[in-house]
């Protein structure tokens, strides 16, 4: 393998912010991979990367591996929900670190702000990034107009990915396949490869919600169910905490009489992730008979009316 072209970089004093580097040549480098997914391929791709890294480093005599960094399953667009790129960055500003090598610009950040931001704040401390396969190293003074633009390209890439991903999941659910979270009570069982997974009841959370559907369909308060429930909890040693928002939420849940009602919420803005409540901004479909019922639909329509006409109020607030 060929040896790494890294040279150590002269911080000026004002550039240091207390900062104590090794008087040695030996330069520590760091080195950050992510997958997307944990998809068998990405995970085959994400433990060749870091042994990529560990012999590129381990070959050179000059170099000295701090660690490989990764994050697994997780997107290149929310920088807060990658766990070891954060820690890799707070090392950095402990003065661990000396060097960051990463494959490409779309492995390090696919939000053009967060990638600029994040380059500025190393080349501050005096620290390189080598994007690889770009051929960029953040020191140049040309790299930050390069990096700019393809920073730009990945965060459009990210974007017309997650409009391609709002498409399917519509197609799929125009179709009565309900792309969302399995809900308390039930569990996914596989079908076949053609026909994916389907809900199937679990008979321990079924026996709570049955509880519940019961007891308000007999007019109990809010109060009431929620005692009954913890009970429940306590006496079989299960450690599910309710509280008022939750139960109402489920007494008020189609799923319970074996429908879906699709994109109950929708993603705002894919670099935020913020979501809002559906109401009209995205397509709905109503799936009906789309699993086994917990409860009759005449039990459940009967509790909705008591929900409505506000019977099962004065619920304790803890």
């Amino acid at each position: 393998m060929a040896k790494t072209n890294i040279k150590i970089i002269e911080v000026a004093p004002h550039q240091k912010h207390s900062r104590q580097r090794k008087e040695s040549a030996v330069v520590r480098v760091a080195a950050y991979c992510r997958v997307s997914t944990l998809s068998e391929e990405q995970e085959l791709s994400y433990e060749t990367q870091c042994a990529y890294y560990r012999n590129l480093v381990d070959s050179d005599p000059a170099l000295e591996l701090v660690g490989v960094y990764g994050d697994r399953g997780c997107s290149g667009v929310m920088m807060k929900s990658r766990p070891q790129f954060l820690r890799m960055m707070q090392d950095c500003k402990d003065g661990k670190i000396d060097y960051v090598m990463v494959k490409s610009v779309s492995r390090f950040a696919r939000n053009l702000a967060d990638c600029l931001e994040c380059v500025r704040a190393l080349k501050g401390m005096g620290i390189p990034v080598l994007f690889e396969r770009e051929g960029i190293d953040t020191m140049d003074d040309r790299a930050e107009m390069i990096l700019s633009m393809l920073a730009a390209i990945a965060q459009e890439e990210s974007n017309s990915l997650s409009m391609n991903i709002k498409w399917a999941f519509e197609k799929r659910q125009e179709s009565g396949i309900a792309a969302r979270r399995v809900p308390y009570g039930y569990r996914k069982a596989a079908v076949s490869d053609t026909h994916g997974s389907e809900w199937v009841i679990h008979q321990p959370e079924a026996k709570r919600v049955h509880l519940m559907f019961t007891m308000a369909g007999k007019g109990c308060r809010y109060k009431e169910i929620l005692a009954a429930l913890r009970a429940l909890e306590t006496k079989e040693n299960q450690t599910t905490r309710w509280y008022h928002d939750k139960l109402y939420r489920m007494l008020r849940s189609e799923v319970y009489k074996g429908d879906v009602l699709t994109t109950k919420q929708y993603v705002v803005d894919y670099l935020s992730k913020k979501q809002r409540r559906n109401e009209g901004q995205r397509p709905q479909f109503y799936i009906e008979d789309h699993h086994p019922p917990i409860v009759e639909s005449s039990l459940f329509d009967h509790v909705q009316t008591l929900l409505d006409s506000g019977a099962l109020r004065h619920y304790a607030k803890h």
